[in-house]
């Protein structure tokens, strides 16, 4: 029996839609209050978790007003993003914390509790990152530059102005990447220096790569590929716009109006 929950957020994302996170700005720094807590700029699954970077900090989500901060330096927490054990973050230093502003690049591997710079300090805000095992791609909010690492984070490629809503790197292949560009689903295998375009009859709207399979959406449904964009197959239809998605192997989660829904199958299937 799939194993799906289905988490009303209630007023949280009333305003979600605005949210620079998962905007087709992702320089923009609003975001939705809830629970108390003001500016949250997105949604990320991280093992088995589901968390919030807000404006106060790095919050688990477990249901409708039920947000618990994570124990660590509390700061405004952008360009949320995960590659197996390690958390990646930028954004703007809190009350206590010893970071430069902007944060530059910082990472943690005990799931937000501490962390450690990598670059970038005082250089830096990353309202758009993107991680995988060979290729770390960030959008700096002060100059709307797409910025390219291949070394984990520790030296950075500027790759010019930034065009793409969403970008997914493959973690089986370096240097390859998808993104989105205008709707149109592009791929690349030299970190954007060239692109193509995967040609579809959809506009997409949200992406993610996991292992050899890009998961995309366009509009109430979400589309699955084996394949490197050759083929679609339609792997579920939600009951109303998709606004973001993000998976691991742990857990899927499509966020859907005012209603967050996860899944512990790989997203294969949405019940509400």
């Amino acid at each position: 029996m799939r194993i799906i929950k289905r988490l009303a957020l209630a007023s949280l994302l009333i305003g979600f839609l605005l949210v620079g996170y998962f905007s087709l700005n992702p320089t923009n720094s609003d975001g939705a209050s809830f629970d108390s807590v003001t500016h949250i700029h997105g949604v990320k699954v991280f093992d088995k978790e589901i968390l919030m970077p807000t404006h106060e900090g790095l919050y688990k989500y477990s249901a409708a007003n039920s947000m618990t901060l994570v124990k660590g330096p509390v700061f405004d927490v952008m360009g949320l993003a995960g590659f197996e054990e390690t958390l990646y973050a930028s954004g703007h230093p809190g009350v206590g914390t010893k970071f430069l502003n902007p944060i530059g690049l910082i990472k943690s591997t005990d799931g937000g509790s501490t962390w450690q710079q990598i670059s970038l300090a005082g250089q830096v805000d990353f309202h758009l990152l993107e991680v995988g095992k060979f290729d770390i791609y960030g959008v700096d909010a002060g100059t709307g530059l797409l910025m390219h690492s291949d070394n984990q984070g520790i030296s950075w490629q500027n790759l010019g102005e930034n065009k793409f809503s969403d970008i997914a790197p493959v973690s089986t292949k370096k240097s390859n990447a998808y993104a989105l560009l205008s709707g149109t689903l592009v791929q690349t295998e030299n970190s954007f220096k060239t692109s193509s375009p995967i040609k579809s009859d959809q506009k997409w709207e949200s992406l993610e790569v996991l292992g050899n399979s890009i998961f995309t959406t366009s509009g109430k449904d979400i589309f699955q590929s084996t394949n490197e964009g050759k083929s679609w197959t339609k792997v579920a239809t939600l009951p109303q716009k998709i606004s973001s998605i993000s998976v691991n192997s742990q857990i899927f989660v499509a966020v859907v109006g005012n209603t967050i829904y996860s899944s512990t199958n790989g997203g294969k299937t949405f019940n509400s």
